[in-house]
């Protein structure tokens, strides 16, 4: 589960195309939902993508539990790793803050607040700004989470030297993810994305 990032306008010589292939943000990817995360207090799930971004609360888990079970309760990313392929090399995005939350029910919420995603080639800064939310369902295997079913709301925003070159509407990928899960700590892989968390 991660976001697939927006491909660039290509503006002057400098600026290669980038080819969007991700996660979500990836990372996603998706990636990835801000320091506000203290500020969270409550969350169901609301059929509310809509109007506001709902808001999780801390669900602590024992550190014995492991596997899907494990998965169930609010995590805020500390790390996410992005790979991009970039002509004929890729970008490696690197960012945290994005807050997910895992449901008995089989659903998936990630929220982003103004969550950025930023790598360099050469003298360039490329950054991704994610604002807004993604909601799927899921099923856990003790290795493995297969994503389905994805609503998106909000904006992913490339950045290219400080001036925005490109935004369009957030997507989720929903390419199967390997994860080890225990205790207050979740690491999720996916083909083009390495995200780390901890339990809120």
């Amino acid at each position: 589960m991660s976001l697939t990032p927006p491909p660039p306008v290509t503006r002057r010589d400098w600026t290669l195309p980038i080819i969007a292939g991700v996660v979500a943000i990836v990372v996603v990817l998706g990636v990835c939902l801000v320091g506000s995360a203290t500020a969270f207090v409550s969350l169901r799930r609301q059929s509310t993508l809509g109007s506001g971004v709902p808001v999780p609360s801390a669900m602590p888990t024992p550190p014995s539990v492991t596997g899907p079970e494990c998965l169930i309760g609010d995590w805020l990313e500390t790390n996410g790793v992005l790979t991009v392929p970039f002509g004929s090399s890729e970008l490696r995005f690197s960012g945290k803050g994005a807050v997910t939350r895992f449901s008995a029910d089989g659903s998936v919420l990630v929220l982003y607040q103004n969550v950025v995603y930023a790598a360099s080639s050469g003298s360039n800064r490329y950054e991704i700004l994610n604002n807004g939310s993604m909601l799927l369902d899921y099923e856990a295997d003790a290795t493995t989470i297969r994503y389905s079913n994805p609503v998106t709301l909000g904006t992913s925003t490339l950045k290219i030297n400080g001036t925005v070159n490109t935004a369009q509407p957030m997507e989720a990928s929903t390419t199967p993810e390997t994860y080890t899960c225990q205790g207050n700590n979740l690491r999720l892989q996916g083909e083009q994305s390495v995200t780390e968390l901890q339990r809120l």
